[in-house]
Formats: structure tokens, C-alpha cells, sequence
């Protein structure tokens, strides 16, 4: 229900990107303030410069949380991902960091008003706990019946959590649109996009179990379902707040 309710979204975004035709302002020169959000997926805080009538660059700082948390791992299984791999990621991904970097490319006859871009996004999740149970479905194994030796810190019977710690870069390819904000200097920007995973990392930790080969096998499946399944399509809007030149 929640993906088909995203689609449904992306789908108006869509038409309303299309449409009203407006000149937008935008001077050779601008620098601006970028704040935003990439629906259904992140919300961006950054920075914005025009270097040409065909050329310009962002740079943000995004940000994953509610209410979007729960979305990547949708996407993921919508596609055809294993929802017992890609559980382990769903506590990660209910916080996380990382900075996009794109270049624009303004075309047409006013170049002022539509643009392509290309981005890349790198994202650090926080570390969190995850139950053994998770890792036992995602791989038929049995943290508990005393084939995973404990280390030599180990402490008897401990049940320290196991944790997780993600990383992964994503390809953005976008199209959008300035809309002008009237009596106004400043401006919206509307963008339909598709996120790529292209490298991921996959750090599953335990302070007093030897789970070395669980860590490893937890990392190279995570990274394959990542490099399959990866696709996040969003529709981004963005409040530009022009700066003095």
C-alpha cells in the first residue's frame, strides 16, 4: 500500500513538473541556499552556484528519517530483493547522513527554465542493533546453538546485541525544472529522479562472538542486493534562496 501510494505521488509530481511553462530568473552568477526534500526518500540541506548560461553545481548535506525511512527496503523488495536480506538494513535505515554532489546542464531555448544533472550521493547510516533472529531467517543460521565460537574478550552467555554499521554511494540522474516564485528573487526548483546504488559497505559487528565469516557473508549479500535492487525514484522540490552576488 505505501509503495503504491509513493507511485501515485511520483505520477503527479510528474504532470505538475510538465506543466505552466514559466521564465525563471536565473542569472549567470547565483549562488543560493538549497533546502529541500527528495520525496519519498531524503530531505537536503546545501549550497547552489550558477558558473554559466549552460553550467551549475549543488552541494548538500541529506539526511534520512522518518517518515522516509521505511522506504529504501520497499523499493528494494518491490523490485524483486529477499525481504529476510533486506531486513537486516531496517534499522539502519531509520537515521543516517551523508553529502550530494551534482553538476546541471541547462538546454533549450531558454535555458533558464529546464535542466538535467548528475549526482552522486554518499551516505553513512548510523549504527544500530540488530536482533540475531534477523540474521538467523536472512541466512539459516543459528547465532545460539554454539557453532559461532565467542572471542577471547567474550563474556559467558553474553547477549550483547549484534551491530550494524552502512555505508553506500548512490548515481543520481535527474530532470528539472525552475518555477519562479512571483515578486520574488528567489525560486523553486522541481525534479524527477532515479538514485542508483553503486557501492555499498556492510560492517556487522558482535564485542564477544567470533562472527567473522557471518560478518563477511552478511557484507557480500548485502552488496548484491544493494547492486540489483538499489533503484530509488524520487520527486525532489527545492526552495532556492538566492544569496547577494
Amino acid at each position: 500500500m505505501m509503495v503504491k501510494r509513493i507511485f501515485i505521488l511520483l505520477a503527479f509530481g510528474s504532470l505538475f513538473l510538465l506543466i505552466k511553462p514559466n521564465i525563471a530568473s536565473a542569472q549567470v552568477g547565483d549562488q543560493a541556499l538549497r533546502l529541500g526534500m527528495k520525496i519519498p526518500y531524503s530531505y537536503d540541506v546545501g549550497y547552489y552556484q550558477r558558473f554559466s548560461n549552460r553550467l551549475g553545481m549543488h552541494i548538500s548535506t541529506q539526511f534520512i528519517t522518518i517518515p522516509f525511512s521505511s522506504v529504501p527496503i520497499g523499493y528494494m523488495n518491490l523490485f524483486g530483493a529477499d525481504p529476510n536480506i533486506t531486513a537486516i538494513l531496517e534499522e539502519p535505515f531509520s537515521i543516517g547522513a551523508g553529502l550530494d554532489v551534482g553538476f546541471h546542464y541547462y538546454f533549450g531555448s531558454d535555458n533558464r527554465r529546464y535542466y538535467g544533472a548528475l549526482s552522486v550521493q554518499w551516505m553513512n547510516l548510523l549504527k544500530r542493533d540488530i536482533d540475531d533472529e534477523v540474521i538467523n531467517n536472512a541466512f539459516g543460521v543459528d547465532l545460539n546453538s554454539g557453532s559461532i565460537p565467542l572471542g577471547p574478550i567474550s563474556k559467558f552467555q553474553s547477549t550483547k546485541p549484534l551491530t550494524l554499521n552502512t555505508n553506500y554511494v548512490n548515481l543520481g540522474f535527474i530532470f528539472g525544472k525552475i518555477v519562479p516564485i512571483p515578486n520574488s528573487i528567489h525560486e523553486l526548483r522541481l525534479e524527477l529522479a532515479v538514485n542508483k546504488t553503486i557501492f555499498s559497505h556492510h560492517n556487522l559487528q558482535s564485542d564477544y562472538r567470533y562472527i567473522t565469516p557471518i560478518s563477511e557473508l552478511t557484507n557480500e549479500s548485502l552488496q548484491e542486493t544493494m547492486r540489483k535492487y538499489g533503484w530509488f525514484p524520487t520527486f525532489n522540490v527545492y526552495y532556492i534562496f538566492k544569496l547577494p552576488n
